[in-house]
């Protein structure tokens, strides 16, 4: 190779030799790059591991918790008890969104709050208006207007008006439909409930009707008038009168058949009768119309109302005592039902507790063994009445065993007794906490329990939603007028709202016992929690995977390329190395020719 040729390829080599060198440099760059946003993608989701959100638990268990909104707090439904928890600036303002500040500012409720003070008359009641009612009516128009309420409820609000003290001072509705009490409590419950039932609304009558109790004055399931001819007597031979019927409270015959549940469960209330009347047939039947009510699905209506759904023709075939006695037990499970709530029951579980109560008290009554088949005193009577406390169904006592002056009992307070003892069975998973057996002595009933709570209907709860979404507007507007409000077009946005709560931006403020509104932390509210965010958490670890399998496949690409170019520089090298030699020795042998 001529010496002209030798340097042409020489350049060309050592050019393509850099050019090699600056790619491998710039891959080097590259692989460096892609290590710092692999570093970077690994602390961004180290930060998202611990990434938290505010949510609302209504209940404070955690099952039921909802992403925490704007919406769940500032308007009415049962998440939120269809009570206001406002979201406050730290001077007490309520932060409203776009639609509610466009009715506010539209109404002419200024943002620096307003007081309440009379104008006038309303020329159609004659009732004074103030300026909060004028308000009032204004903003609830512009709420629609501007798509911050819906029609119905905007005319639930004007029918039932401003209720201008509520959320300033006055209680909201009491909305809890049940109460929990220890059996005391209860006792007390229904002695207050008999008491105010006459002064208060329907449901506070018919509460107490059902608690009170007239034996063998009864009504069918039609409401007709049962005739039951107990003629009850007052007092006894020393045998016992043949085929007589006595009513006795704490052992002393009386013919004051009228009780209350409370004395049920205080007082030994038994019935008692002479001669041979209790036939365990008839009994047995029943307690088969009963199962048979459960095998056919029957909602319970009453047990008498069972018994004839079943056509079991019953009526003809009892006696009077037995009228009334089945009569009785109809009146006691619609008492229960009525105090337990059953109607309200949308779990099931309270409702299947009580069939199962009703079933094995009416088992009790089937099982009409003789536990009095021996000579005792001759007073059978007392025998007999003495013994039915001590008994779970009847008490059966001969005093001669050659004269039909035979004497049966039953205690209608154990009747009662068994039934809730039942029934807290099958509440906690028919356990055998609280047991039932033929002997009082040897079965433990729920009633003996202090401790036990009993949840019950709350007659102070107002059910009717329209004033719930009434009140609740009425407690926002008070605390708009009477705080003031602030406009901002980004609270509802979840993310934003759960960041300015965090860092104190906004307060929640919440009702008091006072009844007054008052600011808080949102960790010192009871309904607003951070928790982990898992969504977020899934979200960041997905992304994390896929741009580290995106890093480590351009990486692998990039490891490809600086390899090949390692070869073609090593290649290059050599060549390069050779290239230069026969230059060299060209230059040298050049130059021994011309110096000889």
């Amino acid at each position: 190779m001529g010496l002209a040729a030798s340097q042409a390829r020489f350049l060309a080599i050592t050019a393509r030799k850099a050019n090699c060198e600056f790619q491998s440099m710039q891959i080097a760059q590259e692989k460096l790059s892609i290590t710092r946003e692999l570093e970077k993608a690994s602390e961004e989701y180290q930060v998202a591991l611990n990434k938290t959100k505010l949510v609302w638990d209504p209940d404070g268990t955690g099952d039921n918790a909802f992403d925490l909104s704007y919406d769940i707090m500032m308007r009415p439904s049962a998440v939120n008890n269809y009570t206001p928890y406002l979201v406050t600036t730290r001077d007490g303002r309520v932060v409203l969104d776009s639609k509610m500040a466009a009715a506010a500012r539209a109404a002419g409720i200024p943002e620096g709050g307003i007081n309440n003070k009379v104008t006038g008359k309303d020329p159609v009641t004659g009732k004074d208006i103030t300026l909060y009612d004028e308000l009032y009516a204004n903003f609830i128009n512009q709420m629609v207007k501007n798509g911050g309420m819906s029609e119905s409820s905007a005319t639930t609000c004007r029918d039932i008006g401003l209720m201008s003290n509520v959320g300033i001072g006055a209680p909201l509705f009491d909305k809890t439909q049940a109460s929990a009490m220890g059996i005391n409590d209860l006792l007390l419950y229904i002695d207050n409930v008999i008491a105010n039932g006459a002064n208060g609304t329907t449901a506070d009558k018919n509460l107490a009707d059902a608690l009170t109790f007239e034996f063998g004055n009864a009504q069918d399931e039609n409401g007709n008038a049962v005739d039951i001819d107990l003629d009850l007597k007052t007092s006894i031979g020393d045998k016992g009168d043949a085929n007589s019927n006595f009513f006795t409270k704490n052992h002393s015959i009386t013919t004051d058949t009228s009780f209350t549940l409370s004395d049920l469960l205080t007082q030994d209330i038994t019935f008692a009768m002479t001669g041979d009347k209790v036939k365990a047939s008839f009994w047995q039947k029943l307690v088969a119309g009963v199962l048979s009510a459960f095998t056919l699905g029957f909602a319970y209506d009453g047990l008498v109302s069972w018994l004839n759904k079943d056509e079991s023709g019953w009526e003809t075939e009892a006696t009077e005592q037995e009228k009334a006695l089945v009569y009785f037990l109809n009146d006691m499970f619609n008492a229960f039902y009525t105090l337990f709530d059953m109607e309200n029951d949308t779990s099931g579980t309270t409702t299947q507790a009580f069939q199962y109560a009703v079933q094995q008290t009416m088992a009790l009554l089937g099982d009409c063994r003789d536990l009095g088949n021996r000579n005792h005193s001759t007073d059978a009577f007392k025998d007999a009445v003495n013994e039915a406390d001590n008994y779970n169904g009847w008490v059966m006592k001969n005093a001669n065993k050659n004269k039909n002056y035979g004497t049966q009992a039953i205690s209608l307070s154990n009747l009662a007794e068994c039934f809730m003892t039942f029934y807290a069975q099958g509440l906690n998973g028919y356990d055998q906490t609280y047991y039932i057996t033929t002997d009082g002595a040897n079965s433990s009933y729920v009633t003996d329990d202090p401790y036990y709570m009993w949840t019950v209907k709350n007659q102070n709860a107002n059910s009717s939603d329209e004033y719930y979404v009434a009140e609740f507007y009425s407690a926002m507007f008070n605390n708009i007028c009477q705080n003031g409000w602030v406009e901002n077009d980004q609270i509802d946005d979840e993310e934003y709202l759960s960041n300015t709560l965090k860092n104190a931006t906004y307060f929640i403020s919440s009702l008091s016992s006072d009844f007054y509104y008052y600011q808080d932390r949102y960790l010192d509210n009871g309904y607003v929690v951070e928790v982990t965010d898992d969504d977020a958490i899934t979200q960041a670890e997905l992304e994390y995977t896929q741009k580290k399998s995106r890093l480590n496949y351009k990486e692998e690409e990039l490891e490809v390329d600086m390899k090949k170019l390692d070869l073609e520089i090593s290649s290059l090298t050599t060549e390069y190395d050779t290239v230069k030699n026969l230059i060299n020795n060209n230059v040298e042998k050049t130059f021994t020719m011309f110096n000889s």
